[in-house]
């Protein structure tokens, strides 16, 4: 009844699975509750066995369950964490589902009796590191940032458990803290570690909840649903769950942050093969955006523009195997002055793609001279995203390695 990665691993791919009274043994022995085994069902409870997820799936979504959260989050797990969820299907939706309910319920964070003063000075720049670190992903990628923001994190989880503030501080520091777990959720899930990842996100939605922050929240679900819909063996309909729940709380927020979560819904439509919904949240993107913000968008928002939601659209296209509309999406993504500069995993992975729907119309060395553009941009990024995609787009093209242009890329890519 020991529970290690190897034992889940081996059930998810259907063996020795236990019946009813075996299970409720189980659960029982490691502290799951028997609720969340007829939820989740079999393999998927046993993840809960975890202690440090436990924490995260089963805390409160109060602000004492949020510094509960965070702290199992900052300490992780002695598993390894690759390749693994801790969460999917029915007990992903709930988690949604009380987040709703915490921001419903009017929660907020009350002031802190600790004992290091913290003032609206020193969480200033608390704010501006955490939009540092957003920046530097842009053009660095997740591998070189990890460790840094885990320490943001750590730093802002110790602060909102015994710094002393009052009720103002208090909300921005939790908002802070949300963000900070999303930002370490975000680089965990760019190297594969995906039990991490989740686990970060999950503790960013308290956080955001006990912030009273919905639009940070929504942020935080549409990350999940990007994992949701990449993961090997995820669900792409938890992503569209996912986002239908940030946009049921988002219907107030300014339309670049609507936007995004239109862009967002289109993609993981895209990936249940839904093409008249995704049509229709891409132009509801195209609408939202093109209607301007007005000024109060959160900080974390400076990445949406046109050009981003064209990328998306090519993407999904690509998805729904309209590779010549992909192009077209592409092409409109640069007429829009789309940032490849500044966000070079980004604008490597999109080129990767734009080789992969060149190679689906036949056109080799069209393929081949874009991928060339993404390998030389890929070296200078350290992310797992478009690192990923190269390869996938390499073994693709090997049954054509007789072209000469292919040959010579596969020679380059090694």
């Amino acid at each position: 009844m020991a529970i290690r990665r190897e034992r889940v691993i081996r059930s998810e791919a259907g063996a020795n699975e236990p019946d009813a009274a075996a299970q409720h043994a189980i659960a029982e022995l490691h502290g799951v509750p028997i609720a969340a085994v007829k939820q989740a069902g079999w393999p998927d409870w046993l993840r809960q066995a975890f202690r440090d997820d436990h924490a995260v799936l089963h805390s409160p979504w109060t602000p004492a369950g949020t510094v509960v959260s965070t702290a199992a989050a900052a300490q992780g797990g002695s598993m390894d964490r690759r390749t693994f969820l801790i969460a999917s299907g029915g007990l992903l939706t709930s988690i949604g589902t009380e987040w709703s309910g915490a921001l419903d319920a009017d929660a907020s964070t009350q002031a802190s009796t600790g004992r290091r003063p913290l003032t609206a000075a020193t969480l200033d720049r608390l704010e501006q590191r955490l939009d540092d670190l957003r920046r530097l992903d842009d053009s660095l990628g997740g591998g070189e940032l990890r460790q840094l923001a885990t320490a943001e994190f750590t730093l802002l989880s110790r602060l909102a458990d015994d710094a002393l503030y009052g009720d103002a501080i208090g909300q921005r520091l939790v908002t802070a803290l949300a963000e900070s777990a999303r930002i370490c959720g975000w680089l965990h899930f760019d190297a594969g570690r995906h039990a991490a990842a989740q686990s970060y996100y999950i503790s960013a939605l308290r956080a955001s909840a006990s912030a009273g922050d919905a639009a940070c929240g929504a942020n935080v679900l549409a990350f999940m649903a990007i994992q949701a819909y990449s993961v090997p063996g995820g669900n792409p309909q938890d992503a569209v769950n996912l986002v239908r729940t940030a946009q049921q709380q988002t219907r107030r927020s300014t339309p670049t942050v609507r936007a995004m979560l239109h862009m967002r819904a289109g993609r993981a439509l895209s990936k249940i093969g839904d093409r008249i919904g995704c049509a229709h949240e891409l132009e509801a993107a195209r609408s939202a955006f093109e209607s301007g913000s007005g000024g109060g968008d959160p900080p974390w928002a400076y990445w949406m523009s046109a050009g981003e939601i064209e990328m998306i659209a090519a993407s999904s296209a690509l998805e729904l195997d309209d590779p010549r509309q992909a192009l077209e999406y592409f092409a409109a993504a640069r007429e829009s002055a789309y940032a490849a500069d500044g966000y070079a995993g980004d604008n490597a992975l999109y080129l990767v793609r734009s080789a992969e729907a060149y190679l689906r119309l036949g056109d080799i060395d069209a393929a081949c001279a874009v991928a060339g553009e993404a390998l030389g941009q890929i070296d200078g990024v350290d992310s797992a995203r478009p690192s990923g995609a190269l390869a996938d787009f390499t073994r693709q093209l090997r049954p054509y390695s007789s072209a000469r242009s292919a040959h010579e890329f596969l020679a380059r890519a090694g």
